[in-house]
């Protein structure tokens, strides 16, 4: 957790059970990266902005300069910064950073008001899944079918948005896996980043409401039922009502 001193810095603060020994550089280095992805993703630096100093990022945030030099260093290898001797580390462009790092989704979908990013999202999910849906409808074995109806069955006895989005993921995961398509399978671990964001951005604070069981309810039939055109209907279905969520929650 971030807090500010009295002294106007920032401070992280790791909590953890006095039965075991807390992995504190670890968690120390995490919520470091943390704090200025988020800064970064957020416009706090902005693009092309050269970031302060190690001395003055671990002044502002609490830390040593190892560790400010660690999280540089991440940051980097998300594609976020750039580091150069003399020059200082610099925000590169947004096209450069690696999106479908699951970090840097988190951290977008933290404040969604990217438009054009839950735009693309969108586009994202309309070229890949619906094949992916029709795939599954012709090519599910029993074991993927049992997987999408326990998924299912978990999102029916969500009580928040938290548990939701949990079991929403585990079933596009497990439709996506019984596709057949190694190619398309191997993508899996990729879109659930891109749909952690999505449902976070489209789902209801207290977890799951009548019309989205009932589109994938209507998905999980066609699937069970190898039914590729509806298959591919439902998820267009609710890939849809996700973007009408989005720009509504975008305008209000």
């Amino acid at each position: 957790m971030i807090e500010s001193s009295a002294k106007g810095r920032a401070v992280v603060c790791i909590s953890y059970t006095s039965q075991m020994p807390a992995p504190r550089l670890k968690n120390f280095h995490h919520q470091i990266v943390d704090a200025i992805g988020n800064s970064i993703v957020t416009g706090a630096y902005p693009e092309g902005s050269q970031l302060p100093t190690e001395d003055r990022l671990a002044e502002t945030y609490g830390a040593s300069r190892l560790i400010i030099r660690e999280a540089m260093k991440s940051l980097a290898a998300k594609g976020l910064v750039s580091i150069r001797p003399r020059t200082g580390t610099h925000v590169l462009p947004r096209r450069q950073w690696n999106l479908f790092d699951p970090a840097v989704l988190a951290w977008h979908a933290v404040t969604p008001t990217d438009h054009k990013l839950l735009a693309d999202l969108m586009e994202l999910r309309q070229a890949i899944e619906p094949l992916a849906a029709r795939l599954a409808a012709q090519r599910a074995e029993p074991s993927d079918l049992d997987s999408i109806r326990a998924a299912f069955s978990a999102m029916e006895k969500a009580n928040n948005k938290s548990s939701y989005i949990e079991s929403d993921l585990l079933f596009h995961g497990a439709v996506m896996k019984s596709c057949g398509n190694q190619f398309m399978v191997q993508l899996e671990t990729a879109l659930a980043a891109v749909w952690r964001t999505s449902f976070q951005a489209s789902s209801d604070e207290w977890g799951p409401d009548a019309q989205a069981l009932a589109l994938h309810r209507s998905l999980l039939d066609a699937i069970v039922g190898k039914d590729p055109v509806s298959a591919e209907k439902a998820v267009f279905a609710l890939i849809n009502r996700a973007a009408m969520r989005i720009e509504k929650a975008i305008q209000s």
